[in-house]
């Protein structure tokens, strides 16, 4: 069985250790592998390297230095992107893009960074809880199973309500406290 974390809830577990985390329930791997549709990291490379090139032609039509300078897709370049120069939003308008397919680019942008940096993977919810939940990013270590939803923390990222490198650090922390077990004991 897996253990469903998820970066955003309304309930909370306190640990006094730990910063608050959201337990969201338990689901046996018939269960998951019947909601959930892993994706082709490679079959898919057109749709991340499009992403990516939006966002490397972003910075060179506007002049900009990115923050850190490779990968293009990190955090922070994804968060400068979005604040620094005419704002990603009006350049991809101005290529007759709508807000969710610029979203997209953003939301894959972030996908990749997550799945070659963090070892995410991503999956089709075939029975989200929110619409904007259908994509997602899943990291499984030790039957602990981590969640990210891209396409809806883009668009959060997009209305100013939060940033890349805050879910990013968010992530981090929560890697660094997932319970380790040896494989090799026989406990």
């Amino acid at each position: 069985m897996s253990f469903l974390k998820n970066i955003f809830s309304s309930k909370k577990i306190k640990d006094s250790n730990q910063e608050e985390s959201e337990f969201k329930g338990v689901y046996s791997t018939e269960a998951f592998d019947q909601r959930y549709v892993a994706q082709d990291y490679d079959k898919d490379q057109k749709i991340y390297g499009d992403s990516l090139k939006m966002i490397e032609s972003y910075f060179i039509d506007n002049k900009l230095e990115k923050n850190i300078t490779s990968p293009i897709n990190h955090p922070l370049n994804l968060d400068q992107a979005i604040d620094d120069g005419m704002g990603f939003l009006n350049y991809g308008k101005a290529f007759q893009l709508q807000d969710n397919e610029i979203i997209l680019f953003l939301a894959f942008a972030f996908n990749d960074f997550m799945i070659r940096n963090m070892d995410f993977n991503l999956y089709l919810d075939k029975e989200p809880e929110f619409p904007l939940r259908t994509m997602v990013l899943k990291y499984d270590q030790d039957e602990v199973v981590l969640s990210v939803y891209p396409f809806e923390y883009a668009l959060k990222v997009m209305n100013n309500e939060s940033s890349f490198n805050n879910l990013y650090t968010k992530v981090k922390n929560q890697l660094e406290r997932i319970p380790r077990m040896n494989k090799n004991s026989d406990n």
